[in-house]
């Protein structure tokens, strides 16, 4: 597991910034920047919810939308505002469009590829020809109406209502009405819109998002981090070997920035894990300490260098007083380093600012503890499926992730922007199981 200075040097400079230490010469790691999809954004490609469609005439659209909120004054209970209640034909996905051996939702008169095929109901064969002129007349004259989610009303009592409408007064009712999937929540971005749009019924992207945060904001923190986070996640990994090589913890390693400190800007604290550093042996196993998470760690150092900036008797009797809960003093090389220099901005509050790059998917307690720093920004390397809390998909059994998502939820008083660094050369694959706890 060593990752000496030599090795990290052979790393591929890809246009990045060169972070220099005193006996590093810190070169970033090829790669790419995924974010996160928050818990509600990931269940929102999942859920679909059966609606009611009908072709209705032209003229008679508003009395029949009318009736219809008449008949169903809580359609929005289930709101399906995000997709179009009116349609015309040529905006329907195509299996909606057409049907082989039926009408389809455009009843006797339907389009395929702007052709014209003339619907013979009289017994014989199904005839087709190309009558451009008339089709563009009828086309003219047919909507499409989302009435509402099937669960709202029951179909008997629809088809009651539709028939008691002038304009379905003479004609068979029931095969005008259909039966459609559509999404019940609204689409995260303008590509998932689209793509509803082929495959359910016309949706519409309100360039927003309420499941998370806003793809424009994403966009422009990965542009401020995209340049410097090769390097950091390297700085990330060099602190986790070092605490392995030196035995007092798994190859787990975090390193904390303030990205306005200066240009290049600086670490603030990196951390190794040491879980192994003073765990004790009970009925001959192993406890290792949670307390000495590589997260807990970093935390705890930007805490002490916060009171060293502010009044220098607080770090002392602090070391003094939490000397036996927290292992938040530098134990290798790269952190003492690290800790050594003055790149703390005075005046902060917890973690108020600064992005943290984790080796390792941060597990739920830690997860939870840089959610309590408020850390601006959270970037991580290996997925950890068994104990993660920061992604959000789950799977069928065991070790397809917890689903958690911790970093944005609704229900907790703090949300920030998190980033999975996909390494080119799968470098971060080495290390613990997926079943350890980061």
């Amino acid at each position: 597991m060593n990752i000496s200075p030599t090795i990290v040097n052979q790393i591929p400079d890809i246009d990045q910034k060169l972070l220099n230490y005193d006996s590093y010469n810190i070169r970033p790691q090829p790669g790419r920047l995924v974010s996160l999809q928050t818990k509600t954004e990931a269940q929102a490609r999942l859920k679909l919810v059966d609606a009611y469609a009908i072709e209705i005439p032209l003229k008679s659209a508003n009395i029949i939308v009318k009736t219809i909120d008449a008949t169903v004054p809580q359609r929005h209970e289930i709101n399906l505002q995000h997709l179009r209640r009116l349609t015309k034909p040529e905006f329907l996905p195509p299996h909606l469009r057409t049907s082989p051996n039926q009408q389809g939702l455009l009843g006797r008169e339907y389009y395929t590829h702007g052709s014209y095929d003339e619907i013979i109901d009289d017994g014989q064969e199904q005839k087709s020809c190309e009558k451009p002129e008339t089709a563009a007349i009828a086309f003219q004259h047919v909507l499409h109406l989302l009435l509402c989610a099937r669960s709202l009303i029951s179909q008997e009592n629809l088809l009651a209502t539709l028939s008691s409408i002038p304009a379905f007064s003479t004609a068979e009712t029931q095969s005008f009405l259909h039966i459609v999937p559509v999404p019940l929540l609204s689409p995260t971005s303008q590509e998932q819109a689209a793509q509803w749009s082929k495959s359910y019924w016309p949706t519409v992207y309100r360039k927003n998002n309420p499941f998370g945060p806003h793809h424009s904001i994403v966009s422009r923190s990965e542009a401020i981090i995209r340049p410097f986070a090769g390097a950091w996640m390297t700085l990330a990994r060099l602190a986790g070997s070092e605490a392995f090589d030196n035995n007092i913890g798994a190859a787990i390693g975090v390193a904390v920035m303030d990205p306005l400190s200066s240009n290049p800007p600086s670490a603030v604290a990196v951390a190794g894990d040491a879980r192994w550093a003073r765990s004790s042996c009970a009925g001959g196993k192993w406890n290792p300490d949670v307390m000495a998470h590589a997260v807990m760690r970093a935390i705890g150092m930007v805490g002490r260098k916060r009171r060293e900036v502010a009044e220098e008797q607080h770090a002392t009797f602090a070391t003094e007083l939490d000397a036996d809960t927290f292992v938040d003093l530098p134990l290798t090389q790269v952190e003492h380093e690290v800790y050594s220099r003055n790149s703390i901005r005075a005046g902060g509050y917890l973690c108020v600012g600064l992005d943290i790059y984790v080796t390792h998917e941060p597990c739920v307690m830690c997860s939870m503890a840089i959610l309590h720093s408020r850390f601006n920004r959270v970037i991580f390397g290996k997925r950890m499926p068994f104990t993660g809390g920061l992604t959000s998909e789950t799977g069928e059994g065991s070790g397809n992730g917890l689903g958690y998502g911790l970093f944005w939820i609704h229900e907790l008083n703090w949300k920030m922007l998190a980033w999975q660094w996909i390494d080119q050369e799968d470098m971060q694959m080495t290390g613990p199981k997926d079943d350890v706890h980061a």
